[in-house]
């Protein structure tokens, strides 16, 4: 049995993982939010920071901080106020009995430390603007889909006058190519019936404006029927549990997408977390680094 799969950043993931387990970990935050140190010097809260329950949190005004304790509870805050996270704890929330909570928020967490958490992206929210003539593709390469919903999503291109999003299969034959408006930067579309499951199939965008230039070809699959299934009906209970306005929620969601493969639909709730909640650091490197974990468990998987 070979172990050369088995890197340095992989075991160091692991070493952290135990480390951040047993700790409270900052998941994300946004605006003013400080610890309280040992001595009561207060400082500033940054995503990654390992706490424990004994420190206190003090959030400021229009200021926000998603807390991940041990055993996977998570903790949103958004309130203006002082909180002891002995007690904050120890206080129910509606998550705490759900089994998928717990699961993906630890795999948020997970995915947390392996992209850096702290580490600035030095990106934009959502779909920036470059000034190159072919779009850049935002869904990372590998992603499954299922059939009857598969989602594309793309960079912003000043003066694009529309966009052309085309699927091609594996011999470079365009099946499907269809235009959309210039304000749009993603397409979803039901390809059931006309693309099998299993088989790499492609998509690239361009603009209407240069319709020969197009973003590199991108491999994508859909999945097959039983797996679909299955997985929808995970899908379903764990929205069934969501607050639509929870970040820390959609992050869990993104969790789940990107823990089964489905890289795209996890780009799109992780960019919904970032969303929701605009410049929380954490949750912009979740969506940012994305495509960086896909490229590192490929190349895990072929070792």
């Amino acid at each position: 049995m070979r172990y050369s799969g088995l890197s340095k950043s992989f075991i160091g993931g692991i070493l952290l993982s135990i480390v951040y387990a047993q700790s409270i970990t900052v998941l994300a935050t946004r605006g003013d939010v400080q610890v309280e140190q040992a001595g009561g010097n207060w400082i500033r809260a940054t995503a990654g920071m390992k706490l424990s329950e004994q420190q206190k949190v003090r959030v400021g005004q229009q200021s926000y901080i998603a807390l991940v304790f041990p055993g996977n509870k998570a903790r949103e805050l958004r309130q203006p106020g002082t909180y002891t996270l002995s007690q904050l704890l120890s206080q129910k929330a509606a998550s705490d009995d759900n089994p998928y909570a717990s699961k993906y928020t630890g795999y948020v967490l997970n995915q947390a430390v392996v992209s850096g958490a702290g580490r600035a992206s030095g990106k934009t929210l959502g779909a920036v603007t470059r000034s190159t003539m072919a779009p850049l593709p935002r869904t990372p390469i590998q992603s499954s889909f299922y059939a009857d919903r598969v989602q594309f999503n793309w960079d912003r291109v000043p003066g694009s006058e529309g966009y052309i999003v085309q699927v091609l299969d594996d011999a470079g034959q365009v099946l499907l190519s269809q235009e959309v408006a210039a304000e749009q930067t993603s397409l979803e579309l039901n390809l059931e019936g006309k693309v099998k499951a299993g088989p790499c199939y492609y998509w690239r965008v361009s603009t209407r404006r240069h319709p020969t230039l197009h973003s590199n070809n991108s491999c994508f699959r859909v999945l097959p029927a039983d797996r679909a299934a299955a997985l929808k009906k995970e899908e379903e209970a764990l929205r069934r549990s969501m607050d639509p306005n929870s970040a820390l929620d959609y992050a869990a969601l993104g969790a789940f997408y990107e823990q089964n493969g489905l890289y795209g639909y996890a780009w799109n709730a992780y960019n919904q977390a970032a969303t929701l909640e605009a410049g929380a650091d954490g949750y912009v490197t979740l969506r940012d680094e994305l495509s960086q974990r896909v490229a590192r468990t490929a190349a895990s998987v072929s070792e």
